[in-house]
């Protein structure tokens, strides 16, 4: 009684049921099938991935804001970085030119000048990236825009896709098939 009285059966993992609509059990089934997940996982993947990104799902739209937090941090990353190498390169051209100048034995303001000359080229270039930069970034908001408005579209086509299949299965005597 020692020892076989203290022992307890392993119990199960504790399941959970949740009670979804028929539609969107249906459109569960539809989209677990398409993305090669079991419907059980589903939850908790969806779970990890709303937890990961920080979407609101409480509102309407959808949160670009951790999209572009870090499209933000990526930007500020590739300015860092073209100017590091626009500095790396103008010290590597300077030392060029002063292993030149001193196999010339050219004078100091020669030296000077040519140095300008490269910084002056590294700020314009400077320039210049910036100003693709910020087309860039309006491209990037005109995109989003419009997958916003296109996925707003599918979604409005999917409602009425359903309704269609719920509500009018036979037009006259035809059977109307919307099935996915």
């Amino acid at each position: 009684m020692t020892d076989k009285a203290n022992l307890k059966p392993k119990s199960k993992p504790e399941k959970t049921t949740i009670s979804i609509s028929g539609e969107t059990s249906q459109r569960l089934e539809i989209y677990c099938r398409t993305n090669g997940i079991l419907r059980k996982d589903f939850v908790s993947l969806a779970l990890e991935y709303f937890e990961r990104t920080g979407f609101d799902l409480k509102s309407n739209a959808l949160d670009y804001s951790p999209l572009e937090k870090i499209i933000g941090e990526l930007n500020e990353v590739k300015v860092t970085m073209q100017t590091s190498n626009e500095g790396t390169e103008a010290v590597r051209q300077l030392l060029q030119a002063v292993r030149e100048h001193t196999a010339k034995q050219l004078p100091a303001p020669e030296l000077i000048a040519q140095a300008t000359e490269a910084k002056v080229k590294a700020e314009n270039l400077a320039t210049e990236r910036a100003k693709d930069l910020q087309l860039l970034q309006e491209e990037n908001d005109r995109l989003r825009y419009e997958i916003k408005v296109l996925q707003e579209y599918k979604e409005k086509a999917h409602r009425e896709l359903c309704r269609i299949r719920d509500e009018q299965p036979f037009l006259g005597k035809t059977q109307v098939k919307t099935e996915f």
